[in-house]
């Protein structure tokens, strides 16, 4: 099969960071954020989009994640408390709000993880909730905690 032809499935075990990328072209730039995803050529496969977002000339911060049709699954990244990962969660949450049709955001990461106290805390403050593992929206990996993000629309009232 050729790179361009694989798909990312939702059933994997291993996280977002470490899949494979094949074909990812920029999507987006404005500002100091890039996303760059596979082409959408059907709505109902998963295509993965990661966002790069460039904090000063010497620093960036990256988050993989995975879309699936409403859903947006990101990869919690090493050093996801510092100041610089926290600025671009929320640009990240921008660009899927404003640029995309996703309604829920699942964050990721290993139950085993030494921060996973604090990281429970910093994505709950921020408005996310934890998901039992056994939703049927999740994929089936072990070990593994979700938080999900309602992205709430603005809706428009009916004409009388």
């Amino acid at each position: 099969m050729l790179p361009f032809q694989k798909r990312i499935t939702m059933t994997e075990r291993e996280s977002l960071t470490l899949r494979p990328r094949y074909c990812l072209q920029e999507l987006y730039r404005a500002g100091n954020l890039t996303v760059l995803g596979e082409a959408l050529l059907l709505p109902d496969l998963p295509a993965q989009l990661d966002f790069h977002i460039a904090l000063s000339p010497q620093c960036s911060a990256h988050w993989h994640s995975v879309r699936s049709r409403r859903k947006l699954f990101l990869d919690v990244p090493r050093r996801a408390l510092d100041q610089n990962s926290r600025q671009s969660l929320t640009a990240t949450l921008d660009y899927v709000e404003e640029k995309t049709d996703v309604d829920l955001v699942f964050v990721n990461f290993q139950s085993a993880r030494s921060d996973r106290g604090d990281l429970l805390r910093a994505f709950g403050y921020l408005g996310f909730e934890t998901v039992w593992p056994d939703h049927p929206a999740l994929p089936p990996w072990d070990n593994v905690i979700f938080m999900v993000y309602p992205i709430e629309r603005d809706v428009q009232p009916a004409p009388e």
